[in-house]
């Protein structure tokens, strides 16, 4: 199946759903457990919230050339949860917003921006939409896997329960 728009809208949905019951398990902890140490990369609870709202500011900036480019150092980590998560929220509906005017001729085009360290890259657009929702879900199940070990059972956030709670063309 050759990716759509309408993929990549229903991703951007369930990627803003799941981060919104998430966010609704984390906000049961206290600050002390969101800063602990794991051991896993970024460190903490914390850490990984801060480091996924960061990426997608790099990606999006390089989809959409809005903005300065996002670098390490021009992002501060935030600690307090509250408005870490108001960043989550406003960051996912940028999200869906951005997909929801994705043009199809986009997906077949090379995307051209620099990493994070200033390299130059060149990629295919639609891998690298495909990586960017990867990238959510890879970090997400972080957490979801440390919010069990904090004792907490987080509900299911598969694109499938999406789809299941969200029947429907790019539901």
């Amino acid at each position: 199946m050759t990716p759509t728009p309408a993929t990549y809208i229903t991703q951007a949905r369930a990627n803003r759903w799941a981060n919104g019951l998430l966010y609704a398990e984390l906000a049961r902890l206290s600050p002390a457990q969101l800063a602990q140490s794991f051991g896993v990369n970024f460190g903490s609870i914390l850490g990984l919230m801060n480091h996924t709202i960061m990426a997608d500011q790099a990606w999006l900036q390089r989809f959409s050339g809005v903005g300065e480019r996002v670098t390490p150092d021009s992002c501060a980590a935030l600690t307090d949860f509250a408005a870490l998560r108001a960043l989550r929220e406003a960051e996912d509906a940028r999200i869906v917003s951005f997909c929801e005017a994705l043009e199809p001729q986009w997906l077949a085009e090379m995307l051209r921006y620099a990493n994070l360290k200033g390299e130059p890259r060149s990629q295919p657009f639609a891998i690298c939409l495909a990586h960017f929702f990867n990238h959510q879900t890879f970090h997400r199940g972080q957490i979801h896997a440390l919010l069990g070990v904090l004792g907490l059972n987080p509900p299911d956030l598969d694109l499938i329960a999406y789809q299941v709670a969200h029947p429907g063309p790019a539901a």
